[in-house]
C-alpha cells in the first residue's frame, strides 16, 4: 500500500468502467477524497460522492454540465469510445479528453494533475510485434493512435498550471459489468460454459500464442499508479509502464484456469468463438435460470470477437516496468492471484454460476 498523504477533488472520467470503477474504489479507500464520476449516462459506482451525467464530445455541454465539478484538483481520465477504424478512433477520442480539460478550466476548477490511462497500443501492439520489452523512450510507430494525439495535447498545454502523467497499461483484468470486452469475465464466461456443456477447456487459440509471453496488469493496480501518479511530483510530465510484475504464459495460466472451473485442461486449438459461441446462448439462459444468474443474455456479457484477437496474438507482448519502480511505485501483485479474485468477484454477485 502506497502512502499517499496529499488529498482532493477527483473527477473520473468514465467512472462506470474496469478502470474508472478501480480508480474511485482506490480513492475511496485511501480517504480524504472527494470523487466524481463522469459518464455520459450518469451512472454511478461505490466510491463515487457525486455522478455527473455529461457528453464530452459536446463541449458547450461540457463547459455547462462540469459546474459541479468546479472544486476539481484531479482529473484522471479513463475513458474510451471505440470506432470503425483506428483512423476513426483519434478525433472522438482526442475531443473527450480536450472536452474535459477544458471543461473544468472553463469552471474555474483549480486542476493540479491530469492522469492520462493509455494502453499498450502506444506501441504499436494491435498492429504486429513490438520492442518486448517495450521501454517508454520507444519511437512511435507508423500510422494513426489516438493515445499519441491524447499526449501530445498534453504536452502541449504548457500554460497550464496542472501536471500530467501517462500510464501505459498492458492486457487488463477488473471487475465491471456491462463490458463485453473484459478478460477476466471473457475467460470465466467461456470456462462456465465448458463446465456445464461438460466440455475440456481448450485455449482457443493456436500453439504459438499458447506458448507466448505476455503481461496482466489487474484494475486494482492501475489504481493504485494513477493514485500515486497524481500525489507524486517525479511522475509529472511523464510515461510510465504498468503491470502486474512478472510476466507470464497462457500455457502456465490455462491449467490453473481449468482447475479452478472444475475441467479438464485442453491444449490450444484455434476456435472461431464468434462463430461457436452464440450457440450456447440458450444454456447461458438455463444456467441463468438455474443459479439465478444476473444477466440471461450471453451476447451482454461476452464480446467473443474480442477474446478471440486476445488468443490469437503470436508475439511477446512485455513492458519494461523499470522507470516506475525507479520512480517509487513498486507494487507487484500475483497475475494468477488476480485472476482468481477477479472469478471469485463475478460469482459472489453472480454474474457466473458456483458450481
Amino acid at each position: 500500500m502506497q502512502n499517499h498523504t496529499t488529498t482532493g477533488t477527483a473527477v473520473v472520467v468514465g467512472a462506470t468502467g474496469i478502470i474508472g470503477r478501480a480508480i474511485t474504489a482506490k480513492l475511496a479507500e485511501l480517504g480524504g477524497w472527494s470523487v466524481l464520476g463522469v459518464t455520459r449516462s450518469g451512472g454511478t459506482v461505490p466510491g463515487i460522492d457525486q455522478a455527473i451525467a455529461v457528453d464530452l464530445l459536446d463541449p458547450e455541454e461540457a463547459r455547462r454540465r462540469l459546474a459541479p465539478a468546479a472544486g476539481a484538483t484531479h482529473l484522471f481520465f479513463a475513458a474510451y469510445l471505440p470506432q470503425a477504424s483506428w483512423e476513426a478512433e483519434v478525433g472522438p477520442n482526442l475531443a473527450l479528453l480536450v472536452n474535459a480539460v477544458e471543461g473544468l478550466e472553463a469552471v474555474g476548477a483549480p486542476l493540479r494533475h491530469v492522469t492520462l490511462i493509455t494502453g499498450a497500443k502506444y506501441y504499436g501492439v494491435h498492429v504486429g510485434p513490438s520492442p518486448a520489452p517495450a521501454t517508454e523512450t520507444e519511437p512511435r510507430h507508423l500510422g494513426p493512435n489516438f493515445y499519441y494525439a491524447q499526449e501530445d495535447y498534453l504536452r502541449s498545454r504548457r500554460d497550464a498550471a496542472w501536471r500530467w502523467t501517462n500510464l501505459v497499461p498492458t492486457h487488463l483484468t477488473g471487475f465491471a459489468t456491462g463490458n463485453p470486452m473484459n478478460l477476466a469475465l471473457s475467460i470465466a464466461v467461456y470456462a462456465s460454459l465448458a463446465r456445464a456443456a461438460g466440455l475440456r477447456l481448450d485455449f482457443p487459440g493456436s500453439a504459438a500464442a499458447f506458448g507466448v509471453l505476455t503481461q496482466i496488469v489487474d484494475a486494482e493496480q492501475l489504481a493504485e499508479a494513477a493514485a500515486w501518479s497524481a500525489t507524486t511530483p517525479q511522475a509529472a510530465g511523464d510515461v510510465f509502464n504498468v503491470a502486474n510484475g512478472d510476466p507470464t504464459r497462457w500455457s502456465q495460466l490455462w491449467p490453473a484456469f481449468a482447475d479452478y472451473f472444475g475441467v479438464p485442461a485442453g491444449g490450444p486449438r484455434p476456435i472461431p468463438l464468434s462463430s461457436f459461441m452464440p450457440g450456447l446462448a440458450p444454456l447461458w439462459k438455463e444456467m441463468a435460470a438455474k443459479y439465478g444468474l444476473a444477466q440471461p443474455e450471453l451476447g451482454q456479457l461476452v464480446n467473443w470477437g474480442f477474446l478471440e484477437f486476445m488468443f490469437a496474438i503470436e508475439y511477446d507482448i512485455l513492458l519494461a516496468l523499470g522507470k516506475i519502480r525507479r520512480a517509487g511505485f513498486v507494487r507487484h501483485p500475483d497475475t494468477l492471484e488476480g485472476f482468481f479474485r477477479r472469478f471469485d468477484d463475478y460469482r459472489r454477485d453472480r454474474i457466473i454460476p458456483t458450481f
